[in-house]
């Protein structure tokens, strides 16, 4: 009778733990799958997102301006909002206003402290990596960013360089990081080159990643905007022969971004910009004057 209480006893207590571990692994698996399934953007960048989440602590706030297509924002969880699958030749754009590409500038207005960040507005791009693009060298990544120690280093021995110069110096002045011609034409305004400031060929699966500056406040007020990219034919020194290129790829930018572009730009960039400041500095010499 004992020995049958006791194996009673033990196999209840197995039924117990093993019940108990059941519940505790479909509880761990419910939970895992219910994050997964807010593991979006909004759940990482948004307040509501977040509270809806459960999620708490500091989160990064997103400053760009987005557009991309329904294949994008289903691949990367991005909000429905900003899809347009106007855009063609890249997969998506982000646009910010950005402090910290170009250091702060002193001297202007003939003032030798009067400093100030140097903006600089900046368009990501994300293209199929199945584009032949131009690419210049067989890195697979470069960027200008971070530099923040070294561009103040100027050696003062003539064969002491950085490894970047001497590429630099092979290539001929014209030399840019990662494709040598990037253009921007557009209606309404006058665009200038697109300045790569970074690059990653491997950034996801079948995506190239491309950072660069444009102008900023002329930018946002152009509309019907492509940003083309030619395969540039170089001279025997290395240095480009501009308008002698082909068309490698071209971007159809949509104007729906554009105007939220101009709408951004009105807030992060004008109220502070340098055309801003000359502004209120030739106002103040007039009324000063009268």
């Amino acid at each position: 009778m004992k020995n049958y209480i006791k194996k009673t006893t033990g196999l209840l207590l197995i039924g117990l733990l093993a019940f108990g571990l059941s519940n505790t692994v479909y509880a761990q698996t419910t939970n895992t799958k219910q994050n997964l399934q807010v593991d979006d953007y909004n759940s990482r960048y948004t307040p509501q997102g977040r509270k809806q989440a459960g999620k708490r602590g500091t989160y990064t706030k997103d400053t760009h301006v987005w557009v991309y297509t329904s294949a994008f924002a289903k691949r990367f969880g991005m909000p429905e909002e900003w899809i347009d699958d106007g855009l063609k030749g890249a997969e998506a754009l982000a646009y910010r206003l950005d402090l910290d590409v170009y250091g702060t500038k002193c001297g202007y207005f003939s003032e030798v402290e009067n400093c100030r960040p140097s903006t600089a507005c900046v368009v990501d791009m994300y293209i199929d990596n199945g584009v032949d693009l131009p690419w210049n060298t067989e890195a697979r990544y470069g960027s200008m960013y971070g530099r923040k120690s070294k561009a103040f280093l100027r050696s003062q021995y003539p064969n002491d360089k950085p490894a970047h110069l001497y590429r630099g110096a092979q290539r001929g002045q014209q030399y840019k990081l990662g494709l040598d011609v990037v253009y921007v034409s557009g209606s309404k305004i006058p665009l200038n080159n697109y300045h790569l400031l970074e690059y990653d060929r491997d950034i996801y699966k079948n995506l190239d990643y491309i950072s660069g500056a444009m102008t900023c406040r002329s930018f946002g007020k152009s509309r019907d905007i492509k940003i083309e990219i030619d395969k540039p034919v170089l001279r025997k020194n290395g240095s480009i022969k501009y308008n002698y290129g082909s068309l490698a790829h071209s971007i159809t930018t949509p104007n729906s971004f554009m105007q939220r572009i101009e709408a951004y730009d009105k807030v992060q960039y004008e109220p502070n910009s340098l055309f801003n400041e000359l502004r209120k500095r030739l106002s103040t010499t007039t009324k000063s004057n009268k």
